[in-house]
């Protein structure tokens, strides 16, 4: 792809992912349906709020049955509750409150109180992708039902799952704990991984009431990040498969994560330095081009991966990139929305 204009692109990759989906229940479709949600309601575009509310009403009649680790992908998941929060679905209104309960009394946790598999609750095995499924979630649902009790649930979440997973010696996040063996931590500085973690932080710092406690740390944590990812962002404006491997693929899932939160970022007074975050944003968006064809297929995304093999560097960079990997529509979606939220009209290719 030679050019784009950030709004349309964003719109065309999402109905690309359900055309190739058949519907979006799945994990990676809740993504893409947040996205579409989030460009909706940023643009006021009365089309696409229309088109939005339709696209969750098969969630909300029961018509999906999401085969997944958490329950609150059956409502449509964090999209329908931030369409709740906006004021745009307020026929959700009481299946979020279900869902939203349910994760705060049911979902199993390890002993430090993070949501773990549900598959294997006595394994305590957590990982960072979980954020993205639980923490936003509970936040707009939290302030969509004046619920105190979910916001802190979902900031709670998050902070505890970026403290267990991050390493210390460079700020990025490893994916998981406890799937290879007991207390293992992946040796990973996985793209995705790091792009789910920056995911959650980037909607709780940008709705969560700032004097709200737990608010403060978030915010930490999250420019803390952004800092990370800066130090290893490539030439490109993208990121690797590991992220401080520079001889790995470039990763297009992750990348389009850690750009929409540098995105949300620049759109919430929360970047460090405003120009030059905004250049690094728009040579990202830009860098991303050359993996999208005319015909809207994505390369360079990781294959489905969660603690592959024995969770080494050498196991995650056994993990090919796919065509059409279904991860690959839902951060594109998130990034190219909001530079069309920050008004970027056009962006123009770069050549990788």
């Amino acid at each position: 792809m030679q050019s784009a204009q950030p709004r349309v692109l964003a719109e065309s990759l999402f109905y690309r992912h359900l055309i190739l989906a058949g519907d979006l229940s799945h994990y990676t479709g809740i993504v893409s349906l947040h996205g579409f949600a989030r460009l909706a309601v940023l643009t006021g575009a009365p089309r696409l709020l229309a088109r939005a509310r339709e696209l969750f009403a098969p969630f909300l009649a029961g018509k999906h049955s999401p085969r997944s680790n958490f329950p609150n992908y059956h409502c449509g998941g964090l999209g329908a509750a931030y369409l709740l929060h906006k004021g745009h679905l307020p026929e959700a209104r009481d299946l979020v409150a279900t869902h939203a309960r349910l994760l705060l009394t049911e979902a199993p946790r390890d002993p430090a109180g993070i949501v773990c598999n549900p598959k294997a609750p006595a394994s305590h095995q957590i990982w960072i992708d979980a954020a993205f499924a639980v923490s936003p979630f509970l936040l707009f649902a939290g302030l969509a039902l004046d619920e105190e009790c979910f916001v802190a649930e979902g900031l709670r979440q998050t902070i505890l799952m970026v403290e267990a997973l991050r390493d210390p010696a460079n700020g990025l996040y490893h994916q998981a704990k406890n799937f290879n063996a007991p207390g293992f931590v992946t040796e990973d500085h996985w793209s995705r991984g790091n792009g789910w973690g920056a995911y959650a932080l980037a909607e709780l710092v940008a709705h969560c009431p700032p004097s709200f406690p737990g608010a403060d740390r978030a915010r930490a944590l999250f420019a803390e990040h952004l800092a990370a990812c800066a130090a290893v962002q490539n030439p490109e404006g993208l990121w690797h498969q590991e992220m401080v491997r520079p001889d790995s693929y470039v990763e297009t899932s992750g990348s389009g994560f850690l750009l929409y939160a540098l995105g949300v970022a620049l759109a919430h007074g929360l970047s460090g330095d405003p120009a030059a975050d905004r250049e690094r944003f728009v040579r990202g968006l830009s860098g991303l081009l050359p993996y999208i064809t005319d015909e809207l297929d994505v390369h360079h995304t990781c294959f489905s991966c969660r603690a592959p093999g024995r969770g080494t560097v050498a196991d995650y960079l056994a993990v090919p990139p796919v065509l059409n990997d279904p991860h690959a529509f839902g951060p594109l979606v998130l990034a190219f929305g909001q530079a069309a939220a920050l008004g970027i009209q056009q962006l123009n290719r770069l050549t990788p």
